[in-house]
């Protein structure tokens, strides 16, 4: 055997004796390891599972609206003096339940109604209030759109300070001269006020009529009040008829007169015109004959500043006032007020004769 036999024998020697069987992949060993983790994963799962499960339940417990005994703590609340929360059975469910109601007008059950703010939120049909100078309950110029309560009466006497001219426009300076308005009112029916005033002068210059005037309101549905101020001599002064409404705090209204004919000035210093308890007055001094406005607008309004005091403003549609009204136990009230310069005070003296001052005080009495 030559070296290339030999060398050739050797290596199929060592090739035969080195070459094994190429076994298949045996999975089997990492099936065991590939099932421990996806296990492990299906269990981290069941886990998490659970977890969110407990945490949904643990919400849905916590979010879970009180029942109405749940947070009543014993304390007897009287409806009449509870929240609006409280009233029919009613309990309030404290703020942590109800985040989600924030940006909505929700109060919590324990919000009190400050005391100023009553009569704004509460008092709008039957407000308390005092009686004005032109015959029924309201601010100091014109009545308001509530009413007095059912079965009450309410008696009034304002002062009013004026100053008398002559037909030369001079004023009277020997004598203090004044009217006392009166009035008395009536609440008839629930929404339904009569009221009667009767102005008594002191001066006997000029034969000025004061006639006699009935003053009505009734609220209809829709927060609305009708109303009327009506003489009982159709020649000596205007009547009015109004529609109003509105809060204590802040009021309304417009309305119309009607009456006399237009007035015509002759210059002989004894016809004298008539007025109207509402609006301004339109005198043409080329004519020299005027009547007062048609139609005119009203606003008015209190504002407690105390349990005994409110400030007290208005408009009659020719004249303004501010001023005061206290009172005690809400039926004892006193005023007093400024009242602007209105048509009247402004036209010569020879045309209307009388001109209001412009400080008046009074009072009335709730039974």
């Amino acid at each position: 055997m030559n070296h290339k036999s030999l060398i050739f024998s050797v290596l199929i020697i060592l090739l035969t004796s080195s070459w094994q069987p190429v076994h298949a992949l045996d999975l089997s060993k990492y099936q065991s390891f590939l099932s421990n983790k996806t296990n492990s994963q299906i269990e981290e799962k069941k886990k998490d599972n659970t977890k969110k499960s407990s945490a949904s339940k643990t919400i849905l417990k916590y979010e879970k609206k009180p029942s109405v005994n749940e947070f009543n703590d014993g304390n007897n609340v009287k409806d009449e003096e509870a929240d609006a929360s409280f009233r029919d059975n009613r309990q309030p469910i404290p703020e942590k339940y109800n985040k989600d109601k924030r940006d909505g007008l929700f109060l919590p059950g324990e919000t009190r109604i400050p005391e100023g703010l009553k009569s704004l939120l509460t008092d709008r049909k039957n407000p308390k209030e005092g009686v004005s100078l032109s015959g029924g309950t309201g601010a100091i110029l014109i009545p308001s759109p509530g009413v007095i309560e059912p079965g009450k009466t309410a008696v009034a006497v304002h002062v009013l300070p004026f100053d008398v001219y002559n037909v030369n426009d001079k004023k009277y300076e020997y004598e203090r001269y004044f009217d006392t308005s009166s009035k008395i009112v009536f609440g008839v029916t629930e929404g339904f006020e009569l009221g009667l005033e009767k102005t008594f002068s002191n001066q006997d210059q000029y034969d000025i009529a004061n006639p006699l005037f009935i003053h009505t309101k009734y609220q209809v549905p829709g927060n609305v009040t009708l109303g009327g101020c009506f003489s009982t001599n159709t020649g000596d002064a205007y009547s009015s008829v109004w529609v109003s409404a509105g809060v204590p705090a802040l009021w309304v209204g417009a309305g119309g007169n009607f009456g006399p004919n237009p007035f015509k000035f002759f210059y002989r210093g004894w016809d004298l015109m008539a007025k109207s308890r509402f609006g301004g007055y339109n005198y043409d001094y080329s004519k020299a004959q005027g009547y007062a406005d048609p139609v005119w607008f009203m606003v008015g309004g209190t504002f407690s500043l105390s349990n005994y005091l409110n400030f007290v403003y208005d408009f009659n549609g020719d004249k303004f006032s501010l001023g005061f009204r206290a009172n005690y136990q809400k039926t004892v009230f006193l005023d007093i007020s400024y009242i602007s310069d209105g048509d009247y005070e402004r036209m010569p003296g020879a045309i209307t004769h009388k001109q209001l001052n412009n400080l008046i005080f009074g009072g009335s009495i709730v039974y």
